[in-house]
Parts: C-alpha cells; structure tokens; sequence
C-alpha cells in the first residue's frame, strides 16, 4: 500500500504541469499523545488558481518521533489534503486545508490482534503560513480536528482528535507565468 501512495505523488507531480512544487518536513503533535515526524508535499496548478489552490501529501509516523527508541506504539498516517491561501500577496497569510487518509497503528503483539488497528482519517484544519519573496522556504503551522465516524471502541487507542503540526517547506520549483 505504501507504494501505491508513492506511485500515485509521483505520477501526479511529473504529468501535471505545477505552478508551484513545495517538500519539507513535518513535525507533528496529537494533543496528550504521541509526537509524529515525517514528509510532506504540495503543488499548485499551474492553470488552476496558482497559489491558492495546493494539492498535497504526508506522511507522519511515530517512529520517528514518540516511538522512536521507545516503548511507544508504531503508528502511521497517509493523508491527502486540498488547501486553500488566503491573502496571498501577503507573507503572513491564513490557510484553509481538508485532510483525508489513513492510520494504521503496529500493536507488534499477538495478544492485541483482536483490538482495532486502523482508522479513517478525515480532519479540517486552519492555520498560518509565512513565505518570505526572497527566500525559498515557506512555514506553515496548523491545528486540526479528526472526525471520528466510528464507535469509540471501533478505532485504534492512540486515535485522538486534535493536534496540531509544523512543516517547514522548500520550494523545490517555482513556475511564474
């Protein structure tokens, strides 16, 4: 599953032409739980409100944040995102995003094979994104809310609704028409 994710960002950001290609790092908090650290990718269209629009993909694991050297339960998140900047001729500019996706979390014992280990993930999330014209890095910082459509004792323990994230990007390419 994980290469099919792959495949599909990297089919999709070498046949559409991009206005604008964003990759960084994203280091993430669930509110009382685990830290969560991984990639991150964005693009624009470049025919389709540049700049405004951004298509995105990350991947968050706790393996490399909580669990890493730890006892802490291996978990793993694939989400997909549209979002959309406001007062964007500004440095400072506010930003509208819908995440979508899925948490697997590794229970590593037998003994818990009976418990849920994944969830859909659907979350809304408003932020700030600072972009400095001169330079080709961009911070963005936001807090979302997952939805739980499931019944409580449906998803995996360590799903918790609110966190909230900090992506530093580079602009990897940047086309001005």
């Amino acid at each position: 599953m994980k290469n099919y994710f792959l495949f599909i960002l990297l089919f999709y950001t070498g046949i559409v032409e991009a206005q604008q290609f964003n990759v960084g790092i994203r280091l993430q908090k669930t509110h009382q739980m685990y830290w969560e650290n991984g990639v991150s990718a964005q693009y624009s269209f470049a025919n389709f409100k540049p700049d405004r629009l951004f298509v995105g993909f990350d991947f968050v694991t706790s393996r490399l944040g909580t669990a890493f050297n730890s006892n802490a339960l291996k978990q793993d998140s694939y989400i997909f995102s549209g979002s959309w900047h406001f007062f964007k001729k500004r440095q400072v500019h506010l930003v509208g995003r819908l995440n979508t996706g899925y948490l697997t979390t590794d229970l590593e014992a037998d003994i818990f094979a009976q418990l849920p280990s994944s969830a859909f993930l659907l979350a809304p999330e408003f932020g700030l994104n600072y972009s400095p014209k001169q330079l080709p890095f961009s911070l963005n910082t936001g807090i979302g809310f997952y939805v739980n459509m499931l019944e409580e004792s449906k998803t995996p323990g360590t799903f918790q609704p609110l966190y909230y994230h900090l992506t530093l990007y580079y602009k990897l390419f940047e086309n001005r028409k």
